[in-house]
């Protein structure tokens, strides 16, 4: 498989998370990961206020936009050396990561395993292979957090803050 420049890996990641999806319907995602904004932390993975604290973070598990302050807050783990001194999941992102990851490995391992018993064919392989990859890459369903910019600014204005 091809690398993806880290500019474009939002887009790839939001594509790939939604193989049957009609162009027309996440085109806006797409022009929104793709459009050049201005402002700290604006078109990047995370807002701030107008103080310079940090007041949203764009989850990278989850792809969606998780405020950090406020009724709706999310919870991060502190990350040393980062623009924002969180991680860039927030901790439930981490938990299905983690897992799937820890799933993807151990059933890539029984794959021998299972070819050495008969359970799977050797020319089926690849095929159980690319089920192991999809599970991996699977994108857990969530509520947490705003879909977009907009409705995350809409909910920051509404709980008094003021993104710079």
């Amino acid at each position: 498989m091809a690398t993806v420049k880290k500019a474009y890996q939002d887009i790839v990641n939001l594509l790939e998370a939604n193989p049957d999806v009609k162009v027309s319907k996440i085109l806006p995602q797409v022009i929104e990961l793709a459009e050049a904004k201005n402002g700290a932390g604006a078109g990047t993975a995370f807002m701030k206020d107008a103080k310079g604290n940090v007041v949203a973070v764009l989850d990278y598990y989850f792809k969606r936009w998780m405020p950090v302050v406020g009724s709706k807050a999310v919870d991060f783990g502190a990350k040393a050396k980062t623009a924002t001194g969180l991680n860039s999941m927030c901790k439930e992102g981490v938990s299905h990561w983690t897992k799937q990851q820890r799933e993807a490995k151990n059933a890539n391992a029984m794959l021998l395993t299972k070819v050495a018993s008969g359970e799977v064919k050797p020319a089926d392989i690849a095929k159980e292979q690319e089920k192991i990859e999809a599970a991996r890459k699977a994108i857990v369903k969530t509520d947490l957090g705003f879909a977009t910019q907009d409705e995350l600014l809409a909910y920051l204005k509404k709980e008094g803050f003021t993104v710079a």
